[in-house]
């Protein structure tokens, strides 16, 4: 009997635990519902430095540069091919160098022969911090400028090609790509000379473009020493110039992002010179483009806000090497701010090199200090953050428009089945009925067994009769 009970009970959980599940099955999920509404080529300007840099006149091998006629169309859609180099001639040889001085260029008035106290960069951005993690070895990066001139911190770092046949030396007033390349890659020097180079084990490749003298540089040159830098295997290019687009200066560009190469560009400079904004390669998609600020941490302002900028650096009152020294304190321009960023980049790289230039350029992004208002993207560029925080996969940015409202997909409950539900309730009544019917039963022959199927009380037992049980109360 204690059998058929327990049988009974287990139809009773049986059909209890079939009612939600039946009621369930009875609905299938719904659909999701729709949410929501469904200038011309101009010349190439070197930004930031102690006075005024002149453009400088594509010369020789730096004409300008037609690029290879497209496939002809077919009738079947092919996919799309990979960027090509802009330039028909061939890629200069890199060559070491470290030319003297020249008598003839530069600026002796504004060099000195000693950096006497820390320049404020440093501390401000602490870049030494990660030093013991990575010095930039193994990566290579082009500063396409006005040549790198000799520097003791510079010795045995610079390869250099030539596009203005004027020979590698750095005339450009201060010796404004000297000292972009010294913000860049500056030795550590135990002789009491406080300037140091962000990454100090990285390598220089110098991309010779404009000079002073040469005044009317076009964006073609330009172009192709940023696709000639691609070729030599930079990692990284830096770009302290600024022009207006072109169609060839858009070309080179996707094609050194197409080869997995982070483009450092600078925002520009608002003055009388250049104009205004927005200028590029900082403004194409897929470029690392830098703004100025000052040590207050405030933007500079020359710094252009109508290029896209991606994040800041170190701008104003900048110490960095230049022909036969240094120049202290002098230097202030977008220029400037964009060798600090280079130099990050080349940290980032060196330290994580399975990582792809859009990942060099959003690790960048995502570790800096934060916007401070319009011209300062993700704010001031950390060298610490950027090579040793953990960041969640991102994608670059790009300086394409926002996208408009686009239909969402919500997944919306079902609603509920009426006729399922009454199926189940019916399903467990039953069975509960047939669980009550099986438990009376039980009882029922029990109790007949026990009274032998007969009917009036029961005598008592003999063990009861010895208990003095079933007797007549003499009371």
């Amino acid at each position: 009997m204690r059998r058929i009970a327990v049988l009974a009970a287990g139809l009773v959980l049986v059909a209890a635990a079939q009612a939600p599940a039946a009621a369930a099955a009875g609905s299938a999920m719904g659909p999701a519902r729709a949410v929501g509404p469904a200038r011309a080529m101009g010349p190439a300007r070197a930004v930031g430095s102690a006075r005024a840099v002149g453009s400088a006149r594509a010369v020789g091998s730096a004409g300008a540069v037609a690029a290879k006629p497209g496939a002809k169309p077919t009738s079947k859609p092919s996919k799309p091919s990979k960027p090509k180099p802009p330039a028909t001639q061939s890629v200069p040889v890199p060559v070491a160098t470290e030319p003297g001085p020249s008598q003839q260029c530069g600026d002796s008035n504004q060099v000195t022969s000693k950096v006497k106290s820390v320049p404020w960069a440093q501390p401000a951005l602490d870049w030494s911090g990660v030093w013991p993690l990575t010095e930039g070895r193994g990566i290579k990066v082009a500063v396409v400028d006005s040549g790198v001139d000799s520097s003791p911190q510079l010795a045995g770092k610079v390869t250099a090609i030539d596009l203005t046949n004027t020979g590698f030396q750095d005339c450009s007033g201060e010796g404004h790509g000297t000292a972009i390349a010294g913000i860049i890659a500056a030795s550590v020097q135990a002789q009491g000379n406080p300037f140091e180079g962000v990454a100090p084990e990285a390598k220089i490749l110098s991309v010779k473009v404009f000079t002073q003298t040469q005044q009317s540089n076009s964006s073609a040159t330009l172009a192709r020493g940023i696709s000639d830098a691609a070729l030599l295997g930079a990692q990284v290019i830096n770009v302290s110039m600024t022009t207006r687009n072109s169609a060839v200066l858009r070309a080179a560009v996707e094609f050194a992002l197409s080869r997995n190469v982070v483009i450092v560009a600078s925002g520009g400079n608002d003055d009388q010179q250049n104009g205004v904004g927005p200028f590029y390669p900082a403004n194409y998609p897929g470029v690392l483009s830098v703004g100025a600020v000052e040590q207050d941490g405030s933007l500079a302002p020359f710094s252009d806000q109508r290029s896209h900028v991606a994040v800041t650096a170190p701008g104003v009152n900048i110490t960095s090497t230049a022909p036969g020294g240094y120049s202290v304190n002098s230097l202030s321009g977008t220029s400037f701010a964009t060798a600090f960023v280079s130099g990050v980049a080349a940290l980032v790289r060196s330290r994580y090199p399975s990582l792809t230039g859009p990942e060099v350029v959003a690790r960048i992004k995502q570790t800096a200090d934060g916007s401070t208002g319009p011209g300062t993207g993700d704010g001031l560029v950390n060298p610490l953050q950027a090579v040793t925080a953990i960041v969640a996969p991102a994608t670059a940015q790009t300086s394409s428009p926002t996208p408009g409202p686009q239909a969402v997909s919500v997944d919306q409950a079902p609603p509920p089945d009426v006729d399922a539900q009454r199926t189940a309730l019916e399903v467990a009544a039953i069975a509960l009925g047939l669980a009550g019917l099986v438990v009376i039963g039980a009882v029922v022959i029990r109790e007949g067994r026990r009274r032998r199927w007969r009917s009036g009380s029961l005598p008592a037992r003999t063990d009861d009769r010895t208990r003095g049980l079933g007797r007549p109360d003499p009371r």
